[in-house]
């Protein structure tokens, strides 16, 4: 007989094996140990034109296991739970600070507490998802759509994605946690095209823990508002170069926080050396008009979750009030390094990553104005109505290509234009950012960094930046 991959679940039956391992972690001269153990059920779905193209589902099973002494840490992932294969495991990452198991050793270790179990609603939610049919035909009727809106429409593209995810948390201070996550994204994209002009756009959308998500989709209204940037941008001119105000508009915008100045704000970079923040809580390190803010509690957000992956419970954290610093994201590692209290940001993409500080939904807070007003307020500059790709360095330089732009002049929108980039630096731009509207809206992502790429939101309202170095033609 063959047994699923995902036969079998983490529940209360694991105490004794875990505590087991616990304990003989602490007796071989750790301080803590943590264990995390995951399984995974993912499938995913490519259509183009009118042809699904690549069905892709993946099974996984693993665990984590991590070991802190002093400042310092192992961590040593593994396939094999059986007890002999995470004995190996522990004795690895115990191995990388010098310790070796000790029968004789008497540990410090008073058990796991009850098990917080944040799954147990949950457990019906795999089952509830579409089936591979009904999720091809959603996302084929998605790529027809694009057609019927479309104009000069040379590739039309559809995905879908759906993973699922048990874990199941304990360590030596006591944790047991487990958990349920479910995650669904869907993306459309068009490349236009008419003789020298090209236009290329897409949209995703996503939501956690929404089993029915994908049924409740309205393909029609997402491909008739891809279409309909696409075409405004087939014909565009390309924006000419320079220094000048922009405003940014909300939902994805916000990536430009995330990137840039979001990640400066994990601990992890506090620990690297590498965010000019390091020594700046209690300053002004941002315009007076932003209020900032990492959570992981909104409804239905890419990046809400029950708990961390170290068990902890999020909350949420205002990073930036009124301009000023008021703290960083901080996982287990980087309360034990750097003195900032964890936040429950302790996010990995699997058992094969030990957990960092990572954010969760990420987003500047809603101000006074409207979007009208932002644009009133500028004389001559650039709209920016969807962001595309861009890169990030490690000290918050940016540059972020504008997918879909407008010139401003006299304070009103007026023509289209393609190929702006912004550029810029964190520290820079953020003192800049002098309006922000009251339309905050939120936007699934994905976000890689040194535990994988994990499910996150960004978001924003319409902001102004004051002054920003556009780059084009």
């Amino acid at each position: 007989m063959v047994l699923s991959p995902l036969a079998g679940g983490f529940d209360t039956t694991w105490r004794s094996r875990l505590e087991s391992l616990l304990s003989s972690g602490r007796g071989s001269g750790a301080d803590l140990v943590e264990v995390f153990l995951e399984r995974t059920d993912h499938i995913g779905l490519l259509a183009e034109q009118d042809t699904i193209t690549s069905v892709s589902p993946a099974f996984g099973m693993g665990a984590g296991i991590r070991v802190f002494r002093g400042d310092r840490d192992g961590f040593v992932s593994t396939n094999d739970l059986s007890d002999a294969g995470l004995l190996h495991a522990l004795e690895q990452a115990l191995g990388m600070l010098g310790l070796a198991p000790s029968a004789s050793a008497v540990a410090s270790f008073e058990g796991l507490k009850d098990l917080r179990d944040f799954g147990a609603t949950k457990s019906d939610w795999l089952k509830r998802c579409p089936e591979i049919q009904e999720a091809t035909g959603t996302l084929l009727e998605g790529t027809a759509a694009l057609e019927r809106h479309g104009h000069h429409l040379q590739a039309r593209r559809g995905s879908y994605a759906r993973d699922w995810q048990e874990v199941l948390v304990a360590a030596s201070d006591g944790t047991f946690a487990r958990d349920i996550r479910l995650h669904q994204s869907l993306g459309l994209n068009v490349l236009a095209a008419d003789g020298d002009h090209r236009a290329g756009l897409g949209r995703r959308y996503g939501t956690s823990g929404c089993p029915d998500d994908l049924r409740q989709w309205d393909a029609d209204g997402s491909a008739q508002e891809v279409c309909s940037s696409a075409g405004t941008m087939l014909y565009a001119d390309y924006v000419e170069a320079g220094q000048m105000p922009a405003v940014l508009a909300n939902r994805f915008g916000g990536v430009i926080f995330h990137e840039a100045c979001g990640h400066l704000l994990e601990t992890t970079q506090v620990e690297r050396g590498t965010t000019p923040f390091a020594d700046k809580v209690g300053d002004l390190i941002a315009h007076e008009a932003v209020t900032a803010i990492d959570e992981g509690l909104s409804d239905g957000a890419f990046g809400s979750l029950c708990m961390d992956d170290e068990g902890m419970e999020p909350q949420r954290t205002v990073l930036i009030e009124n301009g000023v610093l008021k703290r960083f994201l901080s996982d287990r590692a980087g309360e034990l390094r750097t003195g900032h209290a964890r936040t429950g940001s302790g996010r990995r993409q699997g058992h094969s990553f030990a957990a960092a500080s990572r954010m969760r939904n990420t987003f500047i807070a809603a101000g006074p104005h409207s979007p009208d007003e932002l644009i009133a307020s500028v004389d001559q500059g650039l709209y920016c109505k969807s962001m595309g790709g861009g890169s990030v360095g490690p000290t918050g330089q940016f540059n972020f290509a504008v997918e879909e732009g407008y010139l401003i002049e006299n304070g009103k929108l007026t023509k289209p234009v393609k190929g702006a980039t912004l550029i810029g630096e964190a520290k820079e731009v953020m003192p800049r950012i002098s309006m922000c509207a009251n339309d905050l809206e939120l936007a699934a992502g994905f976000c890689g960094s040194v535990s994988g790429s994990i499910f996150v939101t960004v978001g924003q309202p319409h902001i102004k930046v004051d002054s920003i170095t556009v780059g084009g033609r």
